[in-house]
């Protein structure tokens, strides 16, 4: 009990680095992970919703037939509106500056100009259109812009246009063309041939010339359809089958993971390099000269160490696991979709390699390196091992030097694991796989023995040759 102590002391003597290898490089690698788990919560979302871009409407025409305070009223759900005032000067800095997305001119004479194309049937006239060079969004503004001005026309015309009813009522009488016949009896046209023989059927109509006050209802009439949901429904995701609830179990998965896959280097750190002090505070001057005059055996102090640090691993394994529940319900992931079989399997894996951590701290105590080795030691290792794993780099972008490299490190299998346990990932094409698993947390294990036999081979041959390991030392002699 008092070695366990001993342990604790030390350990927590060492508390600097427990902060920033575990604390603080634990928080950078938690905020990655959030990031990933709010971009997974966001593609989960039910219902589309697009970000806002920014207009100006300059009206030059005196909002005749009320064109700009519809086409305002038009874009207000989808986009922000800006106002400028129309001078060359303020207009060249919105687009220069990036201030807006897209800047529509209704230049002078529009609204008689629209309205003249719609009694002799000329082409309509067009606004004018200045679009950010850095943003895609104003392109797609425009297109809006354009369906308001074919809405407005087109119910303008519908509007203006009149039918002789005569001509009407004889189409219903005995003289009715073939193609309403085979309408009215199949009830639909077969082919588009049998649409055209119907609109050619029709009575020609005659489209009246209209006022400011016929543009204006049926610019209103436009702007309306922008607001009306039974015209412009919400884009949402419909669950029809349980697929669904299966891609987001998936992603709950994937989330859950991924979190877990990023103690892989603040535990290596942190572990491995407080290990390597600990360890190395008990083996050397004088601690270690009372400790082998003292009744206990050495190597029974020793497990003592190991078991000490291994628990206080473990305990840290628990924290983030905990930690990660919290995340998965911060971002708006439900974690009880996740397998307790899975949870449970990627904790195991977890735990293993936390231990196999501790194992290679060991080892450098038992090679002597010092407080700036094991530091430099720890972080190379520990950035070969992230870099290798697929954490940091997806797995699809790796060279294949890269991948071989990957299969000899213990930080490939740990993330192997965790796949196999969950069910996603590139090492996990068939899904849940409980040998796969098994056999990625045997070879992390071998990591391990291999760290402790190693350690035992160096330590053991550092004893059998004092001198190699002993600092110099200067003897006074009295003369």
């Amino acid at each position: 009990m008092n070695t366990c102590k001993a342990t604790l002391r030390v350990l927590f003597a060492h508390r600097v680095y427990l902060m920033i290898y575990l604390v603080f490089i634990g928080i950078l690698m938690m905020s990655i992970s959030w990031a990933m788990l709010t971009s997974a919560s966001g593609s989960m979302s039910a219902v589309f919703e697009s970000t806002k871009t920014r207009v100006a409407i300059i009206d030059r025409d005196s909002d005749r037939g009320d064109i700009a305070t519809s086409m305002r009223a038009y874009l207000r759900d989808s986009s922000e509106l800006v106002d400028l005032d129309d001078t060359s000067e303020t207009l060249q800095q919105a687009v220069a500056s990036n201030w807006v997305d897209l800047i529509v001119i209704i230049p002078d004479g529009f609204a008689d100009g629209l309205a003249g194309s719609v009694a002799d049937g000329g082409d309509p006239p067009n606004v004018d259109t200045v679009t950010s060079y850095t943003s895609g969004a104003g392109s797609m503004v425009r297109m809006n812009v354009g369906g308001f001005l074919s809405l407005t026309r087109t119910a303008l015309i519908g509007a203006q246009t009149t039918v002789d009813e005569t001509a009407l009522a004889g189409m219903a009488g005995p003289d009715m063309p073939e193609s309403f016949k085979s309408l009215a009896q199949a009830g639909g046209p077969d082919d588009a041939s049998a649409y055209r023989d119907i609109l050619e059927s029709l009575p020609e109509g005659q489209v009246e010339k209209p006022d400011t006050g016929d543009l204006a209802r049926a610019a209103r009439k436009a702007a309306e359809t922008a607001s009306d949901k039974d015209v412009n429904h919400d884009v949402a995701v419909v669950d029809t089958s349980t697929e669904a609830t299966a891609s987001a179990s998936g992603t709950v998965a994937s989330g859950f993971g991924s979190i877990m896959k990023t103690a892989l280097y603040p535990l290596f750190l942190a572990m491995t390099i407080c290990g390597s002090m600990i360890l190395s505070a008990f083996t050397t001057g004088e601690v270690r000269r009372r400790l082998t005059s003292s009744p206990q055996r050495m190597a029974t102090m020793g497990l003592q160490r190991m078991l000490t640090l291994s628990g206080f691993a473990l305990a840290v394994c628990v924290g983030y696991l905990v930690l990660s529940v919290g995340l998965m319900v911060a971002a708006g992931l439900n974690p009880l979709r996740l397998s307790v079989g899975g949870v449970l399997m990627t904790f195991g894996a977890t735990c293993v390699y936390a231990l196999m951590t501790v194992a290679c701290g060991f080892m450098l105590s038992e090679f002597g390196f010092s407080e700036t080795a094991a530091n430099g030691f720890a972080n190379v290792f520990g950035l070969l091992i992230m870099f290798t794993s697929g954490v940091a780099l997806p797995i699809e972008i790796m060279p294949g030097a890269m991948m071989v490299i990957a299969r000899f490190l213990p930080g490939w299998w740990y993330c192997t694991a965790i796949d196999n346990a969950l069910g996603f990932g590139t090492a996990a094409d068939t899904g849940v796989s409980v040998a796969g698993w098994a056999g990625s947390l045997g070879l992390v294990a071998l990591f391990g023995m291999m760290f402790i036999c190693i350690g035992l081979a160096a330590g053991r041959f550092r004893r059998s040759r004092p001198t190699l390991a002993a600092p110099a030392t200067t003897q006074m002699a009295e003369v």
